[in-house]
């Protein structure tokens, strides 16, 4: 029978820090078969490895990614030979990154923040040229493991809601098992904070607040942890080409500090700028039906995700839609704070049927993006449910 331990504050997993208990609470891991194929995919990682690590293009995608880099570093002497960020448009891997990995002869693949198992019969084709590790905290569409892939999802091994439980989170908690990664707590408490991700890990919380001398704050984006998840979310809308920079920053960083003084703070002024204008529009255009309202608009910025997050803490018991016309590609993002409608379910049956349409998430957050001349019926969709 599997053992079953809890996590104390903080919740870093070594083997010191393990109490062997029945289950007295909701944060109770289970120590299985998961887990330990997790680990002994990064302690069984050599200098002659070729890894790459794709991830998504948020805080909780670059900070997992840059956790996870420097794992890997720490525990072979050694950096990873590439990384890549996931493509919005198709979301996933591509042809382009085959190609790159091949070129760079990767052996060893980690995707983080993106569910390689939304697409099976291309990871079966993966598998064929590399070992896969997928850290993710999304839905769970397919619960495949072979003997060269590992889905490593909450799902999997905890009670924990998986949208509580971000990736950078679960990378955190994973690499402190192999290593010691005390000192990026700030990074997987920036993105916990950015996901919202945060109602298991109060404590823990608290406590990386206090060790980097961040007051927190009721409204836990306007802590400095909270500013800086900010900071890469406006570095991603204002150009999603500064992706790979914000990583090598990130990847150099030591402190919180570094992440403000550095050039990424420009970004945040020019698209907190542009929020508060739509923010302004969204309350007098938004089209409303029931308890969901639908806002659309065409910025060169891709502000629909941070503008869904912000006006679905605002209006926790509405359903959002947030749709952003840009050029051929209509992306959109939905936000349920309270929960009682899941929206990575909506979005996900109100494109399907859509060539080269994707979409996906968490109940009380998703994305979804299709060719412009879908909006029609896709709007129609949603107002049916």
């Amino acid at each position: 029978m599997d053992l079953l331990f809890i996590i104390k504050t903080p919740p870093h997993w070594r083997v010191p820090q393990l109490i062997l208990a029945p289950i007295q609470s909701e944060l109770v891991i289970k120590m299985n078969k998961t887990i330990r194929r997790a680990q002994e995919f990064l302690r069984n990682i050599t200098k002659d490895d070729r890894i790459c690590l794709i991830h998504d293009t948020d805080a909780d995608g670059i900070c997992s990614a840059v956790i996870i880099a420097k794992c890997i570093e720490r525990l072979r002497g050694k950096k990873i030979n590439l990384h890549l960020s996931v493509e919005k448009e198709q979301y996933g891997i591509t042809k382009r990154m085959i190609k790159q990995m091949n070129k760079h002869r990767i052996n060893k693949l980690i995707a983080l923040d993106f569910s390689t198992d939304q697409n099976l019969p291309l990871l079966k084709k993966l598998e064929k040229q590399t070992h896969i590790l997928n850290i993710d905290h999304h839905k769970l569409y397919n619960n495949y493991q072979s003997d060269k892939t590992i889905i490593y999802k909450p799902q999997l091994f905890t009670k924990i809601d998986p949208s509580t439980y971000c990736t950078a989170k679960l990378a955190y908690d994973l690499a402190g098992t192999v290593t010691d990664v005390n000192d990026l707590d700030w990074m997987a408490a920036t993105a916990s904070i950015s996901d919202i991700a945060t109602k298991p890990w109060k404590k823990w919380l608290n406590k990386v607040c206090k060790k980097y001398k961040s007051p927190i704050k009721k409204d836990l984006f306007q802590t400095e942890l909270g500013q800086i998840g900010a900071t890469i979310k406006s570095t991603e809308v204002y150009d999603i080409n500064l992706i790979s920079k914000c990583y090598d920053i990130f990847y150099r960083t030591k402190k919180p500090a570094d992440v403000r003084k550095s050039e990424l703070s420009k970004y945040k002024e020019i698209i907190d700028n542009e929020l508060k204008k739509h923010i302004m529009l969204f309350k007098k255009k938004a089209k409303k039906q029931g308890d969901m309202q639908v806002y659309e608009m065409a910025s060169k910025y891709r502000i629909h995700s941070p503008l869904s997050t912000i006006l679905g803490v605002k209006y926790p018991h509405k359903t959002i839609i947030i749709i952003n016309k840009i050029n051929k590609i209509t992306a959109v993002s939905a936000r349920r704070g309270d929960r009682k409608k899941a929206v990575n379910t909506l979005l996900e049956n109100a494109i399907k049927g859509f060539k080269g349409a994707n979409a996906g998430g968490h109940i009380p957050a998703a994305a979804a993006g299709f060719h412009r001349k879908y909006l029609k019926t896709f709007k129609e969709r949603i107002w049916k449910t």
